[in-house]
């Protein structure tokens, strides 16, 4: 992925998508699991706009084979991905609905945006709630919360950090606010 999010997807037994991971321009690679395999045991579904290309697995595996330097930046890459999956576990551990809301915006503020202004978040409140193991009322009203306390603005599809500070405190379970789950 050079540009844009992807979902990585799987559908549960009764059809309902639930996503497992996230993908985006920062993490590089959606679908390294299946290097080995088959069939792939995920769909990746753009959330956004994307550009991307397709590197079919036996060429890259012989290129790896040939090229040390590919190798290496392979294994960066995959332990890019690899953090920010821990990174998202974290947010999905034991913490409240709101710090898992906030840890979630954290997470998905693209690090050019870490000082000033809003990003695209690409997903419906549905989805994060999914994600998040969340219904949608909840992620609908502690977002309403962060709203009106400061901490964010957050339009349709955007994502605005007001403060920063704030926001932390509210991911790392320190806000002494209305943010209940």
């Amino acid at each position: 992925v050079s540009d844009g999010m992807v979902k990585i997807c799987t559908h549960n037994p009764d059809g309902r998508e639930q996503i497992v991971g996230l993908s985006s321009a920062q993490s590089i690679l959606v679908g390294l699991q299946s290097l080995n395999d088959d069939r792939y045991a995920y769909s990746a579904i753009a959330a956004s706009n994307v550009k991307a290309c397709r590197i079919n697995h036996r060429t890259l595996l012989e290129r790896v084979r040939s090229k040390g330097d590919l190798a290496m930046r392979l294994i960066h890459a995959m332990n890019a991905q690899l953090a920010h999956s821990r990174a998202l576990m974290e947010v999905l551990g034991h913490k409240c609905a709101a710090s898992k809301i906030a840890s979630f915006i954290l997470l998905m503020t693209p690090k050019s945006t870490q000082g000033n202004g809003g990003f695209a978040l690409p997903f419906s409140r549905l989805e994060i709630a999914s994600l998040l193991g969340l219904s949608e009322e909840t992620v609908c009203r502690l977002m309403a919360s962060m709203k009106r306390e400061g901490a964010i603005h957050a339009p349709r599809g955007r994502v605005e950090i007001r403060d920063w500070d704030r926001l932390h405190a509210i991911a790392d379970g320190r806000s002494q606010s209305n943010l209940q789950a």
